[in-house]
């Protein structure tokens, strides 16, 4: 029986989608840190504030999931070449989705969590069978 849950749990470990999820959260912990930072203590304008702490993350998101999620040994540039279309796409999603809802009355922390929460289910998608294959 813990045979079986040893192999459960490392297969779950073990699994794209988690370690996708583990380097998603050390993405946004960076992400929302330096928009806290740059917007909240800098009072940097939220656009810009909001742009440049996506890039900031992309640069942890891409080395995390390209060695340790996708385990990706392909040659690099065609790699970083498609996730950085994608990060394009991403980018003008963040500031519009987190400029949008803030207009709307959410905190831009808030805005910034759901905005994060449908851009990660795009992301694994995107990643898995475009950029990291």
């Amino acid at each position: 029986m813990a045979g079986g849950l040893t192999r459960t749990v490392g297969a779950l470990f073990g699994h794209s989608a988690f370690r996708f999820l583990v380097s998603g959260g050390a993405g946004a912990a960076v992400d929302g840190g330096m928009l806290f930072l740059l917007h909240g203590k800098l009072h940097v304008w939220l656009p810009l504030a909001t742009f440049l702490s996506v890039a900031t993350s992309y640069g942890v998101n891409f080395s995390l999931n390209r060695f340790w999620s996708f385990n990706s040994v392909a040659r690099v540039g065609g790699q970083m070449a498609r996730y950085l279309i994608l990060a394009a796409g991403n980018w003008i999603f963040n500031v519009a989705m987190v400029t949008g809802l803030a207009a709307l009355g959410l905190h831009y922390l808030v805005a910034k969590l759901i905005t994060l929460a449908v851009a990660g289910a795009l992301n694994y998608v995107g990643y898995r069978v475009w950029v990291f294959r």
